[in-house]
């Protein structure tokens, strides 16, 4: 009994300060990595609504969505002047985070695709421009080129391709069912 008990007891020990380390690493790195998650968001915001100044977040029903928020864009004079909606549809990898700017026309002023866990060379070309940028100027329900759309899909990557489609269409979707174009 001797034997097991002073093992046990140096196990029980490591373990302990162990999880004490990790206890002290997570409160020291809580508060940077919110501030980071935040910025990101943010310049994904801004980059998705180029004309807004500010970002108030809008209360919706978002149930039965993969919409995570909603933001009012609003110009320097305090004049609306869009949404920034962002969608977690999910992709090859796992969710691909889309950020959806919707001018007040309806009319897609950008996105940003961030943090992605897909395919790194396939599926995380999602989060470049050249991708990016096709939806600009585009409305109305939006398809990949290979299912008849007019959305340049990823070479091998057809999968996030469709999620990021999906994001952007869920996006329009809520903003016409909640006042569209005014």
């Amino acid at each position: 009994m001797k034997d097991i008990a002073k093992p046990a007891i140096i196990l029980l020990a490591i373990t302990a300060v162990a999880a004490a380390l990790l206890g002290v690493v997570e409160s020291v790195t809580k508060e940077p990595i919110r501030i980071a998650t935040e910025n990101t968001q943010n310049a994904a915001m801004k980059a998705s609504l180029p004309d807004a100044e500010t970002f108030e977040p809008v209360e919706a029903d978002l149930d039965g969505t993969t919409i995570s928020s909603v933001n009012l864009g609003k110009d320097a004079s305090g004049n609306e002047v869009g949404y920034v909606i962002t969608a977690n549809p999910s992709g090859f990898g796992g969710a691909v985070p889309t950020t959806v700017g919707i001018g007040s026309d309806g009319i897609i002023t950008g996105i940003q695709v961030t943090t992605p866990s897909e395919t790194p060379g396939l599926g995380a070309k999602a989060t470049e421009p050249a991708f990016q940028d096709q939806f600009k100027g585009m409305s109305g329900e939006l398809k990949v080129n290979k299912d008849g759309g007019q959305v340049q899909a990823i070479t091998s990557a057809t999968i996030t391709s469709r999620a990021v489609t999906s994001g952007v269409n869920e996006a329009l979707t809520w903003f016409e069912a909640n006042g569209g174009a005014k």
